[in-house]
């Protein structure tokens, strides 16, 4: 069983903090897996599992079943509520549930949406739980490692060496997701059939049992349209069309894949030191990125997935006020992201696949921004150049190596 390092972290969150942890991330990204390996920290546990009909049972007969458990009290006991938020009643369920037990009992719930948008109306769960993400394997995962971003910022001068163990772990998720089974089986046509189910599992049974869509065949359609639009400025317009539906359906369709984890948004930064920046127009990206034929936009949106799931888990542990997003200007001058805490911008990251020389767009928004690091990644191996600007440093280097920094 692959470890995941988010472990430590969750239980820091149930034992110091005495908070639920509501564990969340897209279909098959591992969240059931790591709360198993949690599991293990606990001498006295209960797994549950809404999609099983005798735990659905358990819960309209006895909605404290597990209250009654045969257990040492000086022990702590983990209960784990596994797609409960399909249970309509799930919030008050869960406030009830933490209000009564939360001294003698630590919660996980995990799902594939978004639960902490699902819980808004109703009781509120406010105070009662943190939100920790759980999204595919990244190459800093892999290795193993949780940097913190002071450590990230601190490395950043000094990308570590590359090797030969980093750029096999690199070829893989490029070619097979970070999906912990297809990437850890590594076959192309087992990919294939997992993907295929996937999608389908998200979109016949997990949106469908949650929402009110009926014209499921076209949001499947939807699907199959998103992958080419990855990268580029999301035009809902466009989408419209090619779908024959209304501005305000397609909207609601892309929201709700969000929510569901198929897709994430970067949307443009915003600064007072700068004007005729792009303001509204977001970019969109899939978590899995395998989907997306055009190697070069497919290298861009693993990436993205990488810069996202690191800045996620950052807010979600209290790091800061830490985000990502694109820049971009009227002239049409971009560069694909940019790390910033509290508004201030740290990191400018171009993608340019093969491109061995420096972006110019890169190093005019560094100067204007007055940015102490901008990088650009290349899809290649061997590759680490670092040059001296007017205002602090640009690296033309390996994604592999510098993405490894990443946790």
């Amino acid at each position: 069983m692959l470890k995941r390092t988010l472990e430590n972290k969750i239980l820091e969150i149930l034992l110091d903090y005495q908070k639920m942890v509501f564990v969340s991330g897209p279909r098959q990204s591992g969240k059931t897996t790591l709360a198993h390996l949690i599991q293990k920290n606990f001498q006295q546990s209960y797994y549950f599992n809404w999609d099983n009909l005798d735990d659905q049972k358990k819960i309209t007969r006895d909605p404290y079943f597990f209250s009654d458990f045969d257990r040492n009290f000086k022990l702590p006991i983990l209960i784990i509520f596994d797609e409960i938020h399909k249970y309509p009643k799930w919030k008050n369920y869960l406030k009830g549930v933490y209000d009564k037990y939360h001294q003698e009992f630590s919660f996980i719930v995990t799902g594939s949406c978004r639960l902490d948008i699902f819980q808004k109306g109703g009781d509120s769960l406010f105070g009662r739980y943190f939100p920790i993400p759980c999204f595919p394997l990244t190459l800093g995962e892999l290795a193993g490692k949780f940097t913190t971003f002071q450590t990230f910022k601190d490395n950043c001068a000094d990308p570590p060496e590359s090797s030969s163990e980093i750029e096999a772990n690199y070829q893989h998720l490029f070619d097979f997701s970070g999906f912990p089974e297809p990437l850890l089986r590594a076959e192309k046509n087992f990919y294939n059939i997992w993907e295929l189910e996937r999608k389908k599992l998200l979109v016949r049974e997990d949106i469908r049992d949650t929402t009110n869509i009926r014209q499921l065949a076209l949001l499947e359609l939807l699907t199959q349209i998103l992958p080419n639009k990855i990268g580029s400025l999301l035009s809902i317009n466009s989408l419209r069309e090619d779908l024959g539906v209304s501005f305000e359906t397609v909207r609601d369709w892309l929201e709700i894949l969000k929510q569901f984890y198929y897709l994430f948004a970067v949307h443009p930064y915003q600064t007072s030191n700068m004007k005729r920046l792009l303001k509204k127009e977001a970019k969109i990206y899939l978590y899995n990125w395998v989907e997306i034929e055009d190697e070069a936009i497919r290298f861009e949106n693993l990436v993205a997935l990488h810069l996202f799931k690191a800045v996620k888990i950052w807010q979600a542990i209290g790091e800061g006020n830490i985000e990502l997003n694109y820049i971009r200007n009227k002239e049409q001058k971009e560069v694909d992201f940019i790390i910033s805490e509290n508004n201030k911008p740290l990191f400018l990251i171009e993608c340019k696949s093969q491109i061995e020389n420096f972006d110019k767009n890169l190093l005019y928004f560094q100067q204007k921004l007055n940015i102490p690091t901008a990088v650009q990644l290349i899809n290649k191996s061997g590759v680490c150049r670092k040059q001296k600007t007017e205002v602090g440093s640009a690296y033309l280097i390996s994604a592999d190596r510098w993405l490894s920094l990443l946790l």
